[in-house]
């Protein structure tokens, strides 16, 4: 299943559902038109929250698509993914955290997050070059705080992926002013673009083998996993749920320094799409 959020003339937004015809099906409008569901969610947590209930709600609704496409149509309920306006999967994540392999995490203001094809507005800065961070991020079902592995693994209900946007990276040994400096520059607006589905885990089960591409300007710059070596999602959530406390949609973004999860410099005016093909692609544009 492929979860997103349309945006609309509600300041949240409406919570939508990828169809493999390419349509998006407005889960908002959906359930007041067929009969198959009275159940209208309200936001995409409030599917991923309600968890095997909220998926069968859903796919009770795709089931009877086919069969009601012109009244659909009709009432606005079905929308081309191509031309859609999306906001983040999660609208305003409760928390954005970014996790490294060694155990350390910084936290994104909400406020960084922006949704796909965003223009992202670098900060002025005493260098034209930044740094981004490509990588996937687990979706949290539910609360959760000082957990094992198996139920940290219970609780992400699936990936999406993530841009971390800031000045460049500074070496291991660089002094503390610098590192703080570079803390302080992930946090402008739009230095988060995250998105643009939810993909649950039964569609994305190979998230840690799956080559991901990144691409700046069309051209691909690197290929391969970003799942750190050595260590699965659920580990590194189970980590950091030692130290802090989850609650449903907030967003785990893991980081790996090795293949497509490596530093990419950017620059202002540049396209960027990091994609696990066929499946899920996250674009943004540098001004």
């Amino acid at each position: 299943m492929k979860l997103l959020t349309i945006d609309s003339r509600e300041v949240a937004g409406r919570p939508g559902v990828l169809l493999d015809s390419g349509d998006i099906l407005d889960l908002a409008v959906a359930p007041t038109t067929l009969s198959e569901s009275q159940w209208i969610p309200q936001s995409v947590i409030s599917v991923i929250a309600a968890g095997d209930s909220g998926y069968e709600g859903v796919n009770r609704l795709i089931a009877a698509v086919d069969s009601n496409r012109e009244k659909l149509l009709s009432v606005g309920a079905l929308l081309p993914y191509e031309g859609t306006a999306l906001m983040t999967p999660v609208r305003r994540p409760g928390l954005i955290l970014i996790a490294d392999d060694q155990m350390s995490a910084t936290i994104k203001s909400p406020n960084t997050a922006v949704g796909n094809a965003s223009a992202v507005n670098l900060p002025k800065s005493n260098s034209d070059v930044f740094g981004m961070l490509p990588m996937v991020a687990a979706v949290l079902s539910r609360p959760l705080y000082k957990a094992t592995e198996a139920q940290a693994d219970e609780a992400i209900a699936g990936f999406t992926l993530l841009a971390d946007i800031s000045a460049l990276r500074p070496a291991v040994d660089a002094n503390i002013e610098s590192w703080r400096s570079y803390t302080d520059s992930k946090q402008f607006p739009g230095a988060c673009p995250l998105g643009p589905l939810i993909v649950t885990r039964d569609e994305l089960s190979d998230v840690a083998t799956r080559a991901a591409k990144i691409a700046i300007n069309g051209v691909e710059v690197v290929a391969g996993s970003l799942v750190p070596e050595g260590k699965t999602i659920a580990e590194v959530v189970a980590d950091c749920s030692q130290h802090y406390g989850f609650r449903p949609g907030d967003v785990i973004g893991v980081m790996s320094s090795a293949g497509a999860g490596e530093e990419q410099k950017v620059y202002a005016t540049d396209q960027v799409s990091i994609a696990y093909p066929g499946l899920l692609e996250l674009e943004f544009s540098l001004v």
